[in-house]
């Protein structure tokens, strides 16, 4: 995105230079071209915009979505899928409760340890997913070293969030849109 947004600046900064060298113009007309160059030029910036933010906010769900979804089997039937997301609701509720344990500040690790020596993958996934929702990165992390596709999921999650957070310098620049012209008044 950045890219095309630069690539828009530059082409519109060159219209610009173009029109305003032309000797065979009048103030009038040169002040018209430019006026429409700069209006054409930040329409164009302002969709750049916005196709990048759906873009961006359409991989955040989707990686959001790979990192928090249940997991099922690749050749699981409808039935076995309803089976497996009973068994996570159940598990989700039970590591939910864990995790609100405020007695215990270790009962998500231990239940995450306990579902990893039982076998358990929804009661594992569980704990995982609500560690990773409330920011308890030592039970996640425990949960994604022995799992390199679900810690190549976070990583692409993580960097998905980084390209869309609004705070990011290289997203800042690139919403910068075309200056006004010194003939527009600007």
């Amino acid at each position: 995105m950045t890219t095309d947004t630069t690539t828009n600046l530059r082409q519109h900064e060159e219209k610009i230079s173009r029109i305003r060298s032309n000797r065979d113009l009048s103030d009038q007309a040169k002040q018209r071209m430019i006026r429409e160059v700069h209006e054409g030029a930040s329409r164009e910036h302002d969709r750049l915009v916005t196709e990048a933010r759906e873009t961006q906010e359409a991989a955040l769900r989707d990686a959001e979505r790979k990192v928090l979804g249940i997991s099922f089997p690749e050749r699981a039937t409808p039935s076995e899928r309803a089976m497996i997301s009973l068994s996570y609701r159940d598990a989700r509720d039970r590591a939910e409760r864990a995790a609100a344990d405020t007695e215990n500040r270790g009962a998500l690790e231990d239940l995450l340890d306990r579902a990893e020596k039982a076998g358990d993958a929804q009661l594992a996934e569980a704990a995982y997913h609500v560690a990773t929702l409330r920011g308890a990165r030592r039970v996640a992390d425990r949960y994604l070293a022995e799992r390199p596709t679900e810690r190549t999921r976070w990583e692409t999650y993580l960097q998905a969030r980084q390209e869309a957070d609004p705070r990011n310098l290289g997203v800042v620049a690139s919403f910068v849109g075309p200056r006004r012209p010194p003939e527009l008044g600007g």
